[in-house]
């Protein structure tokens, strides 16, 4: 299993909470798209990346099993 334990891993919690997730959902909202399918696209985009940058498939796998933001970092828009 990996561990999501690199240097600075935490700092960019707040970018996701701030950014990444408030552009999601109002590219989502901009083109009539439900969020997950936007955030999914997303997803997949960043995922391929990742692989032909070198990690494994079961690494990823093992991050999504490991990883999860806490709800309450979550925007009221998402609950």
């Amino acid at each position: 299993m990996i561990a999501i334990t690199y240097q600075g891993s935490e700092d960019h919690q707040q970018f996701v909470v701030d950014k990444l997730i408030p552009l999601i959902v109002g590219h989502a909202c901009t083109t009539n798209t439900p969020s997950r399918i936007v955030a999914m696209k997303a997803f997949l985009a960043l995922a391929t990346i990742l692989q032909c940058d070198g990690l494994e498939r079961n690494a990823l796998v093992d991050a999504i099993d490991t990883v999860r933001l806490p709800e309450h970092f979550m925007p009221k828009i998402l609950h």
